[in-house]
């Protein structure tokens, strides 16, 4: 009796572990776009991919460290996406997680000069789904 509730135990303890490995995260179409960009990321590519996601005409994005700030497609493009190219920065996803209206992006960032660099960007989007604001930190 004692050797089966072992094993029916042990079966338990290893199903719970297989469910738990299994259960993978929804993210929202939004979300999925930014982390195929995030993945895919290509800084010669630069605003192209960018543009795959759906954003407001009036979208807002704001790095402070880096001293950048725009509003609107044609400023990011020129502005954030011109340092892009000007560093040839690399990203690479590290994790995202979406929560509300809010989704955050941790990557590893490296410059053409071999900077490496841990960041965070936070984009939040409206009730249909548009990016209305970026903060890469």
């Amino acid at each position: 009796m004692k050797k089966i509730i072992l094993v029916l135990f042990v079966v338990f303890i290893v199903s719970c572990q297989n469910s738990k490995q299994e259960e993978s995260i929804i993210l929202s179409p939004t979300a999925e776009a930014i982390k195929n960009y995030k993945i895919n990321f290509q800084w010669s590519e630069g605003y192209e991919a960018w543009s795959k996601v759906p954003t407001t005409e009036d979208y807002h994005m704001v790095a402070p460290n880096l001293g950048l700030e725009a509003t609107g497609p044609e400023e990011i493009e020129k502005i954030i996406f011109g340092f892009v190219s000007e560093t040839e920065l690399k990203q690479e996803l590290v994790d995202i997680v979406e929560l509300g209206n809010y989704i955050t992006c941790f990557l590893k960032l490296t410059t053409k000069t071999g900077e490496v660099f841990d960041g965070v960007e936070v984009f939040q989007v409206d009730d249909e789904g548009r990016v209305t604001k970026i903060w890469a930190l």
